[in-house]
């Protein structure tokens, strides 16, 4: 029996056939089975702002129903120690609620309510901000004394999912000239709940071009492929199972490996970005290429 990134197979035969469906027929297509739920797993995390793993235990709690975190951790071969460290954070964020019974059992919230919650949250920590901007800026102003920014290139690395995006969103939205995006169709997944396909909107909308190269074009992955709203999308060989951003010879974006599995912790995604001449040249250069070399995508 399979096991792919927490989901034991065994259990779903078993719902199967209950059901009286034909577990021979569902198992030439396990693979196919397995990889739609952890495709359904990543967008779901992605979109709460869950890390991976976090989003495939509240998936499974959804699936299996109330249960102990010992059978919960057994179930999904994860360390039990590590378990109840994510189940505590999940039950801190309100996606999972623990009974009082012994042992206690962990349910998770239903996700339209799981939904709304963060929906909420994220609304509160937006209008905090908009409340306080102008004062704080106002105040940062006063004791700088010197005026912001260098022309020495410079160099950065950015951790963390979300400031990996927020960074790569704030530099398309400025762009005016021309943006390639090379990466795989995983992290479009993943940019799809971002605010990035917004970003390339206004970059399009104020003369720039944003061209894509990723490394599917199934025809269930072309809605995550058309949100992005990109000029023009190819598919071919990546380089690399990292993500590249290049910024018409100004400035350049290079993370790690974007498979699902890098995702069971996002703070692991780590970007470097830079503005020196050089290498933004070479990846400019680079992605040139691969866009020359690639095949077009029928969205349609």
């Amino acid at each position: 029996m399979i096991t792919f990134i927490g989901i034991n197979t065994k259990s779903v035969l078993n719902l199967m056939q209950e059901q009286d469906l034909n577990t021979k027929n569902f198992k030439k297509n396990e693979l196919g089975i397995i990889e739609h739920i952890n495709d359904v797993s990543l967008e779901f995390s992605s979109m709460l702002g869950l890390d991976f793993q976090a989003g495939q235990i509240y998936m499974n709690l959804l699936r299996v129903g109330p249960t102990t975190t010992g059978a919960l951790a057994k179930e999904m071969k994860i360390d039990r120690n590590k378990i109840y460290r994510i189940i505590d954070d999940l039950v801190n964020s309100g996606f999972v609620s623990m009974t009082l019974s012994s042992p206690k059992l962990c349910i998770a919230t239903e996700p339209e309510n799981a939904i709304e919650l963060v929906l909420h949250k994220k609304k509160k920590e937006i209008d905090k901000i908009n409340k306080s901007k102008k004062e704080i800026i106002q105040k940062i102003q006063s004791v700088v004394a010197a005026p912001l920014g260098t022309s020495i290139p410079t160099f950065r690395v950015i951790q963390g999912l979300d400031n990996v995006y927020s960074s790569i969103g704030m530099s398309i939205e400025n762009s005016k000239g021309i943006v390639y995006i090379v990466t795989s169709i995983k992290d479009i997944i993943r940019m799809y709940h971002s605010d990035i396909p917004e970003k390339i909107k206004v970059s399009t909308q104020n003369g720039g071009k944003v061209f894509v190269i990723t490394n599917s074009d199934e025809k269930k992955m072309i809605p995550y492929i058309k949100r992005l709203n990109a000029t023009d999308v190819k598919i071919g060989k990546l380089p690399s199972n990292g993500r590249i951003l290049a910024f018409e010879n100004k400035q350049m974006f290079m993370s790690d490996s974007t498979n699902a599995n890098d995702f069971m912790d996002e703070s692991s995604d780590i970007s470097l970005c830079t503005d020196a001449t050089e290498m933004t040249h070479n990846i400019s250069k680079l992605c040139q290429f691969l866009w020359e070399v690639s095949s077009p995508i029928n969205l349609k």
